[in-house]
């Protein structure tokens, strides 16, 4: 086709930036508009992708754009993706789908009774040595899996310096999402009970109101467990941002994965890192090619093409119900049935 898609942009921070430059960049969208509360801001990256900006949700959800992204702080995604899906708009939101569960189940209630397209984020299932994963469990190629862990944490930098609402959320709600979406794909299956254990304190004391640790267990249907581990307090000399590692036990074989190492490391006079190699600019040939700039591309594709996308808001919510239960047994010290949450 040779349907070119106009795109709006809903919040414009640390990710939000990258998504008008993906659009832009894709030869099958262009960014018509970006919206952001501070308006400066909007004035600048509208100015950036020559499009046009606006701070107020309503005057998008009026408009004659039919597609947009939404990627505010974690704690705010409800109202902006409200208000665009009850205009039957085609909305792609950061994960998570948010951080209420009721508010995540009344969004799947709007986003099915719309005629738009809907689709929650969860750029790791582009990841090739991911995709690669789910693709060797579901052909058989460990067996049944029956045991794994599998640790997502941040540099606590993050935190400290990087997100000036982190207290607003947390690793629960900024790191669980990417890694509890994952095993849930890779085993095919939502998970049955869960039960955590946490730590505070370390960030509390430097004006962070959350968690600094948790690790979760959780048990799927078919009789496989997986320990997810989380933090906010990686110390700043680790050679990467993030800290990710999976195990993944089956009947006859395991796959283990370190997706810090991408394969190059620097010594520099500043520090032993792990690059992002090549996130956060065009490569050489002025394409973004790194895979979490993959689902905004393929959302537009979706859109254009009139197929119903993977991660659907009813996924998000089974995510959401899985950290809302986290916290819910990091309160009662019990382990928490998935199932009651969702009823």
């Amino acid at each position: 086709m040779g349907d070119t898609l106009r795109v709006g942009v809903v919040g414009l921070g640390m990710w939000g930036e990258n998504h008008p430059m993906t659009y832009d960049n894709y030869h099958r969208s262009e960014t018509a508009v970006v919206c952001d509360l501070n308006e400066e801001r909007a004035k600048s990256v509208a100015e950036k992708h020559r499009c046009d900006w606006t701070t107020s949700v309503e005057e998008l959800a009026s408009s004659d754009i039919s597609t947009f992204s939404v990627a505010t702080p974690d704690h705010t995604h409800f109202g902006p993706v409200s208000t665009l899906l009850k205009a039957d708009k085609n909305v792609l939101v950061e994960k998570p789908l948010t951080t209420d569960l009721d508010e995540a189940k009344e969004l799947v209630a709007l986003a099915e009774a719309s005629s738009g397209v809907a689709m929650v984020d969860y750029h790791l299932r582009w990841d090739p040595q991911w995709s690669l994963v789910k693709d060797t469990v579901a052909g058989g190629g460990i067996g049944k899996p029956h045991m794994g862990y599998i640790r997502l944490s941040d540099a606590i930098d993050v935190a400290e310096n990087w997100l000036s609402w982190a207290g607003r959320s947390g690793p629960q709600w900024f790191l669980f999402p990417h890694i509890m979406d994952l095993m849930t794909w890779i085993f095919d299956e939502q998970p049955d009970t869960l039960y955590a254990t946490g730590h505070r304190g370390i960030l509390e004391s430097k004006g962070v109101d959350t968690w600094d640790a948790i690790q979760a267990m959780v048990s799927f249907p078919s009789g496989g467990n997986v320990t997810f581990e989380t933090s906010w307090v990686v110390p700043n000399t680790n050679p990467s941002v993030t800290d990710c590692h999976m195990t993944l036990y089956g009947e006859t074989g395991k796959i283990e994965y370190d997706q810090d190492f991408s394969g190059i490391s620097f010594a520099t006079t500043e520090k032993y890192s792990y690059p992002w190699v090549p996130l956060g600019k065009p490569d050489r040939w002025g394409q973004l090619s790194h895979y979490m700039y993959a689902p905004m591309k393929y959302f537009v594709d979706c859109v254009l093409d009139g197929v119903t996308p993977e991660c659907t808001f009813r996924e998000g919510m089974v995510n959401t119900a899985m950290i809302a239960a986290t916290l819910k047994s990091l309160e009662t010290k019990q382990p928490v049935a998935l199932a009651d949450l969702l009823s």
